[in-house]
Formats: structure tokens, sequence, C-alpha cells
């Protein structure tokens, strides 16, 4: 079986997706082809360049500072990691509209590559909005960002060249923003990127993968197509709007990661209860994937 794992709206918790991952391939008795990141990874050269909201959401949750961990790491994390690593396969990520556009792009021109590390490690690697390759076997297309006017919004050179591309010609697209009518606001009013639903309605790929929008939806059809969107994978402590989803042990969300059988294409949200195990203000990934933690 060859599987491709894919993971919600991370928002700087990195070390919990390594572990989610690593306990994913643990409880299952699988080994992971490939992860995939719909965005929102939280990604920041330092501090002072998080957005408002980001910013806001880190003082009150501690993980949420962990991916400035991942770039200037103590031996130990970086051991931690590297362990990490020889058991699960690099995570590639898209654009969310929480993430430092300008760095990226800036990663992209050095290295002169349509994927490049974002950390020491290479534990994380952006993709290029509008990027099309191989993935486990599935041809895999990337959009970032949302449709929203101005700084967010999605790249237009490359929403064109893909609504250009031949329908059938992807297996999977994977983008942050969800198609137009996905679900509802606190207002009832639909939400959603009317241009992405055209995208998916054009292309008809056979998965479209999303997230955003912070909860579990899907599927929905569209053709040929079943589009999932993913929960956000560390809730935060509180939620004024969701009590339900208040989360004082910083534990993964059941939701927030999805796993895809590229052989018969049956795609699940994973609700296993382990999912808690991966958990805390400041997680301890070296001992989660040492071999004493795995016992």
């Amino acid at each position: 079986m060859t599987t491709i794992a894919f993971i919600g709206d991370v928002h700087g918790c990195v070390l919990h997706a390594l572990g989610a991952l690593v306990a994913l391939q643990r409880h299952r008795g699988i080994r992971l082809d490939a992860a995939i990141q719909v965005g929102d990874l939280g990604a920041y050269p330092t501090p002072d360049r998080l957005d408002g909201p980001s910013r806001r959401f880190a003082a009150e949750n501690p993980a949420q500072a962990d991916f400035f961990r991942l770039l200037d790491p103590s031996p130990q994390l970086s051991s931690a990691v590297s362990l990490a690593l020889a058991q699960v396969p690099r995570v590639l990520f898209v654009s969310g509209n929480h993430e430092d556009f300008e760095w990226l792009t800036s990663l992209h021109q050095a290295e002169g590559a349509n994927v490049v590390p974002v950390d020491p490690s290479g534990a994380f690697r952006h993709v290029a909005c509008g990027h099309k390759t191989v993935i486990a076997g599935q041809r895999t297309a990337f959009l970032g960002r949302i449709e929203s006017a101005g700084y967010m919004d999605l790249d237009t050179a490359e929403y064109a060249n893909l609504l250009a591309a031949e329908p059938g010609s992807v297996d999977i697209l994977v983008t942050h923003d969800g198609p137009h009518g996905m679900c509802q606001d606190w207002h009832g009013r639909a939400e959603g990127s009317v241009k992405l639903a055209r995208l998916i309605e054009h292309l008809q790929p056979r998965l479209h993968v999303s997230g955003h929008y912070h909860h579990e939806n899907g599927p929905r059809r569209y053709g040929r197509t079943l589009s999932y969107a993913l929960a956000e994978l560390v809730y935060p402590k509180t939620s004024r709007r969701r009590p339900e989803r208040a989360n004082p042990e910083q534990q993964v969300a059941r939701g927030s990661i999805g796993l895809l059988d590229t052989e018969t294409y049956a795609f699940e949200y994973v609700h296993d209860g382990w999912l808690a195990e991966v958990s805390g203000d400041h997680f301890d990934l070296g001992g989660f994937v040492s071999p004493a933690g795995n016992g």
C-alpha cells in the first residue's frame, strides 16, 4: 500500500506535526510514502515578522512558537528532529494566509527551485504556488494563499496556468483555501473561493485537500473530484466562539490528519484516540520518538 498523510493548519506547532506523523506510523503499522501540509504552517523567519493574529495566538499558546525553535535548534532538538526524520518523510507544505510570503519567495529565489527547505534540518519544505510534481506516483498540484483582495490573494499567474491545464492532468490538488459554498461563516454567508471552485470543476482531480477553516469538512463531490478539508492540528487553549474546541492540554485534534491509500484512493480522517498522546505546551519530541519512547 502506498500512503500519503495530509496535515491541517499547523500555526507553528511543527513539533506536534512531526510527532503526529511518528505516532500515525507507529500505531497503524504503516510506512508513509509522503506527507503534505495544507498551509498556515506558520512559516516566519523571526518572531517580529509575525502578523497580528499569529502574534496574539502564540502569546497564549506557547507551542505555536515551536517553528522558531526549529529554525535555531538546540543540539537536543536537532537530535530529536533527526530521529523523527529517520522514521517519517519530510513534510511538503503550501502557503496559507499566515506565512511570510516575502521570506518564502526569497528562499525559492536563492535556491532557484520550486521546492525549498525552510529549516536547517529540511523537515519542512515549501512548495511554490502553481507547482506540479509527482508525489508517491500521483500527479500533484499546489496552490496556496486564499481568495482575498491584496497581500494574501491567490497568485494570479499560477492560478491561470493551472486553469489552462488539461482536465484530468492532475490527480491531487492541494490548496489552502477551499471551494465556495463548502461552509458558512458566523453570519450565515457562504465561505470559500469561487476561483478554486472553478479550478476544481475544470481540472477534475481525483482528490482535493485543503485547510483554512479549521474543521473537518467532507467529502464533497465536484464531478469526479472528492474534496476534503482538514481540522486545525492543535486547537488553541481557549475558544470564545467554539468552546467545544477548547484545548487546554494542547492535544492534536481529530480530523486534522487525513490518510490516502493511493491504490484505492480511499481517504480517511484520522480520529484515533492516540492523537491525544501528542500534546503539551512544550512537546518533548525527542522523548516521544526515541526507542524508549516507542515502548
